[in-house]
């Protein structure tokens, strides 16, 4: 079943986060704040710009893509790294106009007409000149609309569940389902080599500058690209023998020193060779205890995210009886405004250490979790492929290096990159949503997304390891969790109370 839900992609708390400095600047005095923008501008011109690369330059992949490159190599039929949404298309669509905008954005950015080989056994990017995709149409006009459905449901498993060959491009493919004359459903599938989920907004933009100006009649009038993903990529390994990168990985390596294997109880056993078969399971939580979530988090200091990612540490502290809990969190990683109009796969997993041990208080877990989080913030460049390779972890093939559960927290800031509602025309409008692979990259990754009617809490789950009903009880536990925690430093909302309580541990 579809979720409105995006994978893995931004610094959760950074809206938070800028919105404390705001205010923070504002208090300065004058002489202060003259000091501070001084500052600013030597950090920013500090900073290189990303130059172009140059004609005859080889084409190394980043540190990310060549990770994905390799796992590739291992299992070639997985699909955990698709990247696959539905877009709901209501009105009256120009499919060759639609065909049109997405061949200009391919043209536009490079990575979308990349493929990847190997040279003397090395990993290499090989850029297409021109974007050649193809736009399948299939027609269920004739199908009741209960059929219609299983129908296009069935489309839309069976597409995201397609692996891809990634000598081949382009690594995206599309497929419009018609349903009624103002009724179709376009499905995009692109590799997580070539995007992320910031990515997704980007698309989203461009392909309505490009629809609107081609339906008008006009040549679009995108801006042009500073650099391209390949010019990043062979930075970022010149940035690698940099001295700031190793500082910040020598940071890493003190942070994450003999780290354990988080060990989450499971309903089956776990097998000696990683398995990724996945499902979901979701609940949203009330808009009323969302609320009750942020008086607490002002209260107490701290981001939304961060208080959120200290209740599913104990959460999970409680499962497994732990004192290390060790999570993932994705970071954007576009800490450079070139990046902000690129597609490509920039996100970064930064591995977050937290002690639970000597049955801390709540206070006192925030407390570690927000050292922790800034620490990691202040080193986000690392790519979380040189932090393994730093610390060689002792291979096992049944587990993920480093990280078993991932954790991420989808603001409002988020939303607006990527607005699961789009206008192209004022006859035509964009509802989207993601599609299932049926398959999943760790153990357990929790999705937590700000909706206007609350909080979206997705877990995404290993089959392998676990019940679906193990899955649900731990989403309602951890809405018992949360509830607790707003009782606590009396910022609870009654709304919500009754209709947990009979959760239990």
């Amino acid at each position: 079943m579809a979720q409105e839900v995006g994978k893995t992609d931004i610094n959760p708390s950074q809206e938070s986060i800028n919105n404390q400095l705001n205010q923070r600047i504002a208090a300065l005095s004058p002489e202060q704040r003259a000091l501070f923008e001084q500052l600013k501008r030597q950090r920013i011109n500090s900073k290189l710009s990303i130059p172009r690369r140059g004609t005859s330059e080889e084409l190394p992949l980043s540190l990310a893509q060549e990770r994905l490159w390799f796992l590739h190599q291992l299992d070639p039929n997985n699909p955990a790294y698709n990247i696959a949404i539905a877009w709901q298309l209501k009105g009256k669509l120009d499919i060759p106009i639609l065909l049109a905008s997405l061949q200009i954005i391919g043209e536009r950015q490079e990575v979308l007409r990349t493929a990847f080989t190997s040279f003397e056994g090395k990993p290499c990017q090989k850029i297409a000149p021109t974007f050649n995709l193809k736009l399948p149409v299939i027609d269920l006009q004739a199908l009741s609309p209960t059929q219609q459905q299983q129908a296009a449901q069935r489309l839309a498993t069976d597409e995201a569940s397609q692996p891809f060959d990634l000598s081949i491009a382009p690594l995206m493919r599309v497929t419009l389902i018609r349903l009624s004359p103002q009724r179709t459903t376009l499905l995009l599938t692109v590799h997580h080599i070539i995007a992320d989920g910031w990515s997704r907004g980007i698309l989203l933009r461009e392909l309505r500058q490009c629809y609107q100006a081609l339906a008008l009649g006009q040549n679009p009038s995108l801006a042009k690209l500073p650099i391209q993903y390949a010019d990043f990529a062979l930075w970022q390994r010149k940035w690698l023998q940099s001295e700031e990168m190793k500082a910040q990985l020598a940071y890493w390596q003190k942070q994450l020193a003999d780290l354990p294997i988080l060990e989450l109880p499971t309903d089956l056993p776990r097998s000696p060779l990683q398995k990724f078969s996945g499902a979901t399971q979701s609940e949203l939580l009330p808009r009323s205890l969302l609320e009750s979530l942020k008086r607490l988090a002002q209260q107490q200091g701290v981001t939304l995210f961060m208080l959120l990612l200290a209740a599913f540490k104990v959460l999970l502290h409680r499962y497994c009886g732990q004192d290390e809990i060790v999570l993932g969190v994705p970071s954007a990683n576009r800490n450079r405004s070139e990046l902000d109009p690129l597609i490509g796969f920039f996100v970064n997993t930064l591995v977050l250490r937290t002690d639970l041990s000597g049955n801390p208080s709540f206070h006192t877990v925030l407390e570690r979790v927000r050292t922790t989080a800034a620490g990691a913030f202040k080193h986000l460049d690392v790519p979380f492929a040189k932090v393994v390779e730093a610390l060689q972890p002792e291979r096992d093939l049944s587990h993920n290096p480093l990280v078993q559960v991932m954790f991420q927290v989808q603001n409002e800031a988020y939303q607006l990159q990527n607005d699961s509602t789009l206008n192209l025309l004022p006859d035509l409008q964009i509802q989207q949503s993601w599609v299932e692979t049926g398959s999943t990259k760790f153990d357990l990754t929790c999705h937590l997304v700000e909706r206007s009617q609350g909080l979206l809490m997705v877990l995404e789950y290993c089959t392998d390891l676990f019940h679906q009903q193990t899955i649900a009880r731990m989403i309602q536990h951890f809405g018992v969790l949360l509830i607790s925690c707003t009782w606590k430093y009396g910022c609870q909302n009654h709304n919500y109370v009754q209709e947990v309580t009979t959760a239990q541990y």
